[in-house]
């Protein structure tokens, strides 16, 4: 079956913002804003929320998608992302077949462009060469300028010789931005991982790359959200 099914993992624990999910970014909460995302993208038949807070999934039955009750063993703080996305998966292969691609949308990404996010969509599912593709933006601080600390001494990340290699000649890295992720749906299943190589990469704005953690974030991406809308 072809198109796309939109995971989106909205768990109710957080140590560092308690019930992050139902925080408020200009005027919608993360999940709420996850979701109209994914709606705006025509390539995605399917949505659904996953969690194990049912405030959270009262707020997503308002949109008319589907939502998963997630066992609370595979909703800590612990707990692999993978095991969210495979129980969200067989909940809903039982409702109907699943399509051919996932497609990962973290609500702590809230500041996605669904715009961009189609694209991405549409690039992958075109090439068909990939078995995975992540959204990325170039790294504030490249890997091989940082050390490890060890004890009372610090050793080169990668080598002693890329500490003073000038950055033109290292390799070019990027970072996760944490608001994009597509795979190949069979593939994941048998490896249970969302890096599927190849693995292709699509560039976003820096403010879609904002992950909320801790409150300084939230208030970072409320920020840059009354910027956006202006």
């Amino acid at each position: 079956m072809t198109g796309c099914i939109a995971i989106i993992p909205a768990r109710g624990g957080s140590k560092g913002i308690p019930l992050k999910n139902l925080e408020i970014v200009s005027g919608q909460s993360l999940v709420a804003r996850a979701i109209e995302a994914a709606i705006k993208c025509p390539s995605i038949t399917r949505i659904v929320v996953s969690s194990d807070d049912q405030s959270i999934l009262d707020e997503a039955s308002g949109f008319k998608v589907e939502t998963v009750q997630r066992p609370q063993e595979i909703a800590t703080d612990d707990s692999p992302i993978e095991l969210a996305i495979m129980h969200a998966l067989a909940e809903s292969e039982a409702k109907s077949p699943l399509p051919e691609n996932l497609v990962l949308l973290q609500p702590t990404s809230p500041l996605r462009d669904p715009v961009k996010l189609e694209n991405a969509i549409q690039f992958f599912t075109q090439s068909g060469e990939y078995g995975a593709l992540f959204g990325v933006i170039p790294v504030e601080h490249h890997p091989s300028k940082m050390l490890i600390r060890i004890g009372s001494i610090v050793e080169p990340f990668t080598s002693a010789g890329e500490l003073s290699t000038p950055r033109q000649q290292l390799p070019d890295v990027v970072r996760q931005s944490g608001s994009i992720y597509i795979a190949d749906i069979q593939r994941f299943r048998a490896e249970k991982t969302l890096f599927l190589p190849p693995v292709s990469w699509f560039e976003v704005d820096e403010f879609e790359a904002i992950d909320i953690d801790q409150p300084a974030d939230l208030e970072r991406a409320r920020e840059t959200a009354r910027v956006l809308d202006r």
